[in-house]
């Protein structure tokens, strides 16, 4: 990713940071819960949560342990995380401008490395993986989630075209089989992952995007042309007008060691 590509990316999610702050997809839902317990935090740990948004990941592990870094690309997101911080009392987290690709932290430093909902975004998402682990302590944690394709190409298609649509910055939902073999090359060993469904309102996933008026009327009409085996896949639902309402995607949340 070019340095301007990065000032657009960090421009665009800045501009929408307290929708991402107020989002229920990415302040509420099981998935923090379930991240949390795959991560096992001890008290004397100090974590590194890449490409924190809002800071929702931060402000759940914060309280397990003694210290978590929250970098992102975003200035504009790392105010409106900085607020959240700072309206819960926490102590203990420090937010930090940082490219996920180049990470300005020395080798072997943390205990534990976190990533939620923020990879489809890495233009460069092996380079960033591989930062991941060199910051890492040899055999610490890394827990990451993202949205993920089906196996099906039918499916990965829709998907990947549906995301990319609604937002030009996403690069690629990938495949459990991607990941898996991506961590293996970045030197992480798995050992564990959940799969979890979040149901996202469309009128609130489309409002946190600079979509114009073209590319909204393209949105729809991929919604209202979907093949059935998508509408059953996604859960897609439709108001009275033929109007998509809601839309469940797939997730998955790993937990892997470095080696």
């Amino acid at each position: 990713m070019t340095n301007t590509t990065k000032a657009q990316v960090a421009e665009r999610f800045g501009r929408h940071a307290q929708s991402y702050s107020d989002s229920k997809g990415h302040s509420q839902g099981n998935d923090l819960d379930v991240l949390v317990d795959l991560l096992d935090p001890q008290l004397d740990w100090v974590v590194l949560d890449v490409a924190t948004g809002a800071g929702h990941t931060a402000m759940a592990i914060q309280p397990h342990v003694c210290m978590v870094i929250a970098t992102d690309l975003s200035e504009g997101m790392l105010q409106v995380a900085t607020k959240n911080f700072r309206s819960r009392g926490l102590e203990g987290v420090y937010p930090q401008e940082a490219d996920a690709e180049a990470l300005p932290f020395q080798d072997d430093y943390f205990d534990a490395v976190t990533c939620r909902i923020a990879p489809h975004h890495f233009t460069d998402i092996g380079k960033a993986l591989t930062e991941m682990a060199r910051v890492l302590k040899p055999g610490g944690t890394l827990v990451i989630e993202d949205n993920i394709a089906m196996q099906a190409t039918r499916l990965d298609r829709f998907i990947n075209e549906l995301e990319k649509t609604r937002d030009a910055t996403h690069v690629r939902s990938y495949t459990k089989g991607e990941w898996r073999d991506m961590l293996r090359e970045a030197g992480f060993k798995i050992a564990g992952c959940e799969r979890y469904r979040k149901t996202h309102d469309v009128a609130e996933w489309v409002g946190m995007s600079d979509l114009d008026d073209a590319s909204r009327e393209k949105l729809a009409q991929i919604f209202a042309f979907a093949p059935q085996y998508a509408r059953d896949a996604f859960e897609i639902t439709y108001d009275d007008e033929g109007n998509a309402a809601t839309f469940r995607d797939h997730k998955l949340i790993i937990k892997a060691f470095k080696k």
